[in-house]
């Protein structure tokens, strides 16, 4: 019998290991253990391992993580420089990738220059990232796999090296679909990475040739899964019990982006509380219901939002230790998150993966584009034109506002899209391919 370890290291590994049920379906054949660091302290993570009834297995060593090594700076610059000048493109949370070509793109991300690096520079990441504490703890545990949400932390880079040198299979399951733009290079060995859709397979292999390309398969996300079964929708009344003043009203679902990453919100929703106000009359108007940011660091924000007349703010469920970089939503959130996506008649938001999981609920999707003057928004361009944007943005269920003009002339007509449409159009409408459970790691 295997014995799988399922890496806990930053909270959000429970969406895609336990709400999508992989860990359900592996455990009828297998044994299953979630990993964690003896420093790992979670009211919200033991309600979910004790909810799933997940045993765990906890490093009892000091866990210091290890620092970057040096030479991955050359190598981050390369391949960066590859994918401009493939125009493939790149991605950062807190500034715009500059994507016009340089000189010094055209010598660094040339095919030559791709090989040589990596030459010169991988082979010395193996020895930096494994650790001998990690290699004892996986013999120990009997562990034959080890799954792994993303590849490129350094606390990751070490779980990786070190269980391929003490013999155990690795599984990589993706978290979003930004990371193959933030970072696009899997160093170690594994057996299977799980990339989103068919195009994002061609890209992994494209750019990883030192691993054959079979261990880069379709597979889908995990997490998806959850949007697109019927999981807790028994349960769907306990959202209206809870918020009484959403029965009867069209819901607009509007997910806040941290406030580092943009500052300027309020000025955006007190624009589309306006359109609300003018586009509608009195007895049609739809209610905003907003969802705090996973990272909210001050309660501002949500003071203001409470004073705009067409605007809810619903209940905050996240549990986040910035310094261990640990973000993790309790059940009871992930629930209601489902629940307002299905119920919702639009998403709105700047845009983010929210969008993704909206369509997969059904639910149609306005990004917003524009900025505090109601016109297009240089600053917002790093959303908007992401390069992982291109594939929602094939689908005619999500466009992007660029002016307030803009926004009031088409909310009308899409909050009343969704009822117009099938679900299955919505859902399909983007290149979603199914994870399956029961065929992960055969």
């Amino acid at each position: 019998m295997r014995v799988f370890g399922f890496l806990c290291n930053h909270g959000v590994e429970v969406r895609h290991f336990l709400l999508s049920g992989l860990v359900d379906s592996i455990r009828t054949q297998n044994t299953v253990k979630m990993i964690l660091r003896a420093e790992t302290d979670s009211p919200a993570l033991n309600e979910y391992l004790d909810f799933f009834k997940m045993p765990r297995a906890v490093m009892a060593f000091e866990t210091k993580i290890a620092r970057r090594h040096k030479n991955e700076h050359y190598l981050s610059k390369i391949r960066k420089a590859r994918k401009k000048r493939l125009g493939i493109g790149n991605y950062h949370n807190f500034r715009n990738e500059n994507e016009s070509l340089t000189a010094q793109d055209h010598l660094l991300g040339n095919p030559l220059s791709f090989q040589l690096g990596h030459s010169l520079w991988a082979g010395s990441l193996k020895k930096h990232y494994t650790h001998q504490a990690f290699i004892d703890f996986y013999k120990s545990e009997g562990f034959t796999d080890l799954v792994l949400l993303d590849y490129n932390s350094p606390f990751q880079l070490m779980a990786g090296f070190s269980a391929h040198a003490a013999g155990v299979k690795v599984h990589i399951v993706m978290n979003t679909l930004k990371t193959y733009y933030t970072n696009d290079y899997v160093p170690f060995e594994f057996q299977r990475l799980y990339a989103w859709d068919q195009e994002q397979t061609q890209l992994f292999r494209q750019s990883n040739p030192q691993h054959a390309a079979h261990h880069f398969i379709n597979g889908g996300n995990p997490y998806y899964t959850f949007f697109a079964n019927n999981q807790f929708q028994d349960r769907l009344p306990e959202l209206y019990q809870r918020y009484p003043q959403l029965l009867g009203r069209k819901l607009i679902v509007y997910s806040l982006i941290y406030e580092k990453m943009y500052a300027h919100e309020f000025e955006l929703l007190q624009q589309l509380n306006q359109v609300i106000n003018d586009a509608f009359l009195p007895e049609d108007r739809p209610l905003v219901v907003v969802r705090r940011n996973p990272f909210e660091e001050s309660t501002a924000l949500i003071r203001q939002i409470e004073g705009l007349s067409h605007f809810f703010v619903s209940g905050h469920y996240w549990e986040r230790d910035v310094a261990k970089e640990w973000s993790i939503q309790s059940i009871e959130g992930e629930k209601e998150w489902k629940w307002l996506l299905s119920q919702a008649s639009l998403c709105m938001n700047i845009p983010s993966m929210a969008g993704y999981e909206s369509l997969l609920s059904g639910t149609p999707v306005l990004n917003i584009g524009f900025g505090p003057d109601g016109e297009p928004s240089a600053d917002l361009k790093q959303f908007t034109d992401a390069p992982f944007m291109k594939s929602f943005n094939r689908s005619k269920f999500i466009r992007v506002c660029y002016s307030v003009a803009e926004l009031n002339q088409l909310l009308p007509e899409w909050i009343d899209l969704k009822a117009k449409s099938s679900l299955n159009d919505i859902r399909h409408s983007i290149d979603f391919t199914l994870f399956e459970p029961q065929t992960f790691a055969q």
